[in-house]
């Protein structure tokens, strides 16, 4: 659990700026896969993943009548999605004595469904921004239980507040079938290791323009025919995840860590996201390898690719991903979660 309750506000003053009152950045995070997933787990789900600098969410909220949302990011969510977080923001007041609704303008490069970790991060920081609108505190634990996230996963409700790598170690199995966070309800937050932080190492996102994203229907559909998967493969991710990610990021070995990325991919929860795309991202992924990539991942359910390669090598490899067909993006691992400012008074 995230344990980071103390917000720094810094102040602001740009001209667009000045018209709100509170804007929060918050980072993406790349999951690199779910660990528990076989019938009759005692805990179920898991995880591990890291929080990157870049491409973020602004999200900043302006005194309004009502409460109003627009997303401005070159690919914004859908009016239904942004229909469902006005109805959580609205509820989140309510719930909390808020007298101030606000104009949540969202803006920045964080993709929407391609495995950035964007809902989770734009819901907490709305949420975030509407309590310090109203100058009201509300605590880590009570703002992530308002906002439903952390279900299924465990990262990005931590990676949103401290950043680093976060090995969750799910929760308490309740009996019931596997699904996407988008559908679970978490009754008990999931339990995480100690966060890592992560070293300066180079990462590049490929997006493949030619790969369509899947739907949050889509994403249960998967979830309902692939699990409950065997013990075994359960027992395998975890290994990987603890003994190669965390133990080579804590020792900060980076051959390592890539190692540990590339086996991740081959466990069978990894393959089976990784096949909703058949041919085509495996063949994206070999030619980045042999662009010179150290490592290729896929985050969450994709399409979005992730490389660490040596810097000399980065901008070639972004080279031939752009002529790929890739929307491309430079950035690194972060160590702090959101960043919060407020209007010069």
């Amino acid at each position: 659990m995230a344990e980071n309750t103390t917000i720094t506000l810094k102040q602001f003053g740009t001209p667009v700026a000045r018209m709100c009152e509170v804007r929060v950045d918050a980072r993406p995070r790349l999951h690199l896969g779910l660990l528990s997933l076989h019938e009759g787990a005692f805990r179920k789900n898991g995880g591990i993943g890291f929080a990157i600098e870049g491409p973020v969410a602004e999200i900043e909220i302006c005194e309004s009548s009502r409460l109003v949302i627009r997303d401005d990011r070159p690919l914004p969510m859908a009016t239904s999605e942004q229909d469902i977080l006005g109805e959580i923001l609205e509820q989140f007041a309510l719930d909390h004595g808020m007298a101030r609704r606000g104009a949540i303008h969202i803006s920045g490069g964080m993709r929407t469904h391609v495995g950035m970790g964007s809902a989770t991060a734009i819901r907490l920081g709305a949420m975030e921004a509407l309590a310090l609108l109203n100058q009201t505190h509300i605590s880590t634990e009570r703002l992530i239980a308002a906002s439903g996230r952390g279900g299924t996963s465990g990262i990005g409700i931590n990676t949103y507040f401290n950043g680093g790598l976060v090995c969750d170690l799910g929760r308490p199995s309740d009996g019931g079938p596997y699904m996407p966070s988008s559908r679970t309800m978490p009754t008990r937050l999931p339990l995480a290791l100690p966060i890592v932080q992560m070293p300066p190492w180079p990462i590049l996102l490929c997006v493949p323009r030619s790969i369509v994203p899947k739907t949050q229907q889509e994403e249960i559909a998967f979830f309902e025919r692939t699990t409950p998967l065997p013990a075994t493969a359960s027992f395998e991710a975890a290994y990987i995840a603890l003994f190669e990610i965390y133990a080579a990021v804590a020792e900060r070995n980076y051959h390592a860590f890539c190692r540990g990325v590339t086996l991740m991919q081959e466990t069978a929860w990894k393959r089976a996201e990784r096949a909703e795309y058949g041919k085509t991202l495996h063949v994206l992924s070999m030619k980045l390898l042999d662009a010179g990539a150290d490592c290729v991942g896929m985050s969450s359910l994709g399409p979005m690719l992730f490389c660490f390669a040596d810097p000399s090598r980065i901008t070639a490899i972004a080279e031939r991903a752009e002529a790929l067909g890739c929307d491309v993006y430079r950035t690194s691992p972060a160590n702090a979660g959101r960043s919060v400012a407020k209007a010069d008074a």
